[in-house]
């Protein structure tokens, strides 16, 4: 996903070289011999891209942000489909935010910048622009969904998933 930006802006570089990614795989696709056989592999590499396309939007997010992003470390869990390296071709990409405090950083304030740059994330993937859109970003498998913080520490997931998830939940991580 790295190339000259040029004029462009970083979410629309972000878009071309995604698309160019993505008519590889499909150029792959459509002239397999077996397609049925291959579908496997394109749903793995579709979720390959998916997370390349992460990871630079989240570089994006920090470069929006400025100084100060290094206040927490932000890891992106692909779920569903994406977790499963199972995506096709219309599916939505399924996340969990993680974070944690850098040295020194209380964790308020680190879950502040982390909860900042992954809406900024989602923002960046899901956003109209004069290249399109990605995909939307969905933050929904979560603990407590929607209802619940965007962003969780570790220990705040465990205490989660230790005193009130479901079976499904347990199950929907398998994929993680």
């Amino acid at each position: 996903m790295t190339e000259e930006r040029g004029d462009r802006s970083a979410p629309d570089a972000l878009r071309i070289a995604y698309r160019r990614g993505l008519l590889r795989i499909a150029a792959l696709d459509v002239t397999a011999d077996d397609p049925l056989a291959e579908m496997p592999a394109v749903g793995e590499a579709l979720a390959e891209l998916a997370e390349a396309a992460l990871e630079a939007a989240l570089a994006i997010a920090r470069e929006e942000y400025g100084d100060g992003h290094e206040a927490c470390r932000l890891a992106i869990i692909g779920m569903g489909k994406t977790g499963g390296g199972e995506l096709n071709y219309v599916s939505d990409v399924d996340v969990i935010f993680v974070a944690e405090p850098a040295d020194g950083v209380a964790e308020e304030e680190s879950t502040a910048v982390a909860t900042d740059l992954a809406t900024r994330l989602m923002r960046i993937c899901s956003a109209s622009t004069p290249a399109g859109s990605l995909w939307e970003v969905d933050p929904a498998l979560r603990p407590e969904g929607k209802n619940g913080p965007l962003v969780r520490t570790v220990a705040s997931h465990r205490s989660y998933y230790e005193r009130w998830a479901k079976t499904w939940e347990f199950q929907a991580l398998l994929k993680a």
